[in-house]
């Protein structure tokens, strides 16, 4: 065999399986299930519950059932299990995307939140959720041997497709593509994971090879082993130190850049003046905003808490904040709109 064709094998050994994924997306009655490959192939099952164990064990079910790899599964997330959000780009740069995005994250679902960002035409459209939540996910489907490789909400430009498979085939595509928006933010061809064992072994391999004539005595071997583990903890630090300092200092550069710009921005102010406001008796499932309209959808267990939160709206973000509708939905929740003029 050539080296050609050696290098080759080993290439496509270390980059991720794409030939064949999974994607799910639960609508709150049903799970729907679909493997990309060729073809695309699709089940559907009832769901009683929707912890996230118990829709990733139905899954895995499945995926046993019709005996489909799950080395690269996405999951399809309903509008109302992150807080997204669509703004028009124009006064933007598409480089401060990602710091404004960052930002607006922050405010939303905390300092350690996960997120993802795509632009739609001339719109950016956001996502975002706890740090935890997206762990919560992570560990669930590995509990079930799913790896979970996408994790997104569908962007409002596409929601018009209302067939449930087709928010399994975007995240699917997703995967396949490399492609926003992904919470997971999974956007490389390599598998680390096995790049990291196999450097784990060379590394190991490379410690017994040179340690051969060490191990004729025990005590110098030791002694130099130790000092190694030493000096190579003590430059790990130093690097990670560094590193931690240049992101640190690149952030602040970019964030400050940014400040300058959305100084004026008041929808942006809006938005952040949103995320000081927000409490755990309110979640906010869509924000839209434009120059002449702030809207927001969300769900509330406790009518006096939806008063309340109008009233906070009125007095930090817009004062001409009403309650448009709200609802009583099966599950004893209200749901609820706000709206309030900018002009």
């Amino acid at each position: 065999m050539g080296i050609g064709k050696i290098l080759e094998r080993v290439k496509k050994f270390f980059r991720e399986d794409t030939g064949e994924i999974i994607g799910a997306y639960f609508d709150g009655d049903k799970i729907f299930v679909a493997r990309l490959t060729e073809k695309f192939e699709t089940v559907e099952v009832d769901a009683d519950g929707s912890e996230v164990e118990q829709l990733a064990e139905k899954i895995s079910l499945v995926c046993r059932q019709k005996a489909w790899k799950t080395s690269t599964v996405g999951f399809c997330l309903r509008e109302g299990d992150v807080v997204t959000y669509q703004t028009e780009t124009t006064a933007i740069s598409e480089k401060d995307f990602p710091s404004m995005v960052k930002s607006w994250a922050r405010a939303q679902a905390g300092d350690d939140s996960k997120f993802s960002f795509v632009k739609v035409g001339e719109e950016l459209w956001m996502e975002a959720m706890p740090k935890l939540t997206a762990e919560e996910y992570l560990s669930a489907f590995k509990k079930f041997g799913l790896n979970l490789r996408g994790l997104s909400v569908m962007p409002v430009n596409m929601l018009a497709k209302i067939h449930p498979y087709d928010r399994t085939e975007f995240i699917t595509e997703i995967i396949r593509d490399k492609k926003a928006p992904n919470i997971l933010a999974r956007g490389s061809v390599w598998n680390w994971e096995k790049i990291s064992y196999a450097a784990t072994i060379g590394i190991l391999i490379g410690v017994i090879i040179g340690s051969v004539n060490l191990f004729l005595d025990y005590n110098a071997a030791t002694d130099k082993l130790d000092a190694a583990k030493i000096s190579v903890e003590s430059l790990s630090d130093d690097l990670a130190l560094k590193k931690s300092l240049d992101e640190n200092i690149a952030e602040l550069h970019k964030l400050n850049k940014l400040a300058a710009q959305v100084e004026e921005n008041k929808n942006f102010n809006r938005l952040v003046n949103l995320g000081k406001i927000s409490d755990r008796t309110i979640r906010l499932t869509k924000i839209r905003a434009d120059e002449n309209l702030l809207e927001l959808e969300g769900v509330t267990e406790d009518s006096g808490a939806l008063k309340n939160y109008l009233g906070r709206v009125r007095n930090s973000v817009a004062n001409s904040a009403r309650l448009e509708s709200s609802t009583e939905r099966d599950d004893g929740d209200i749901a609820f709109v706000i709206r309030a003029s900018l002009k």
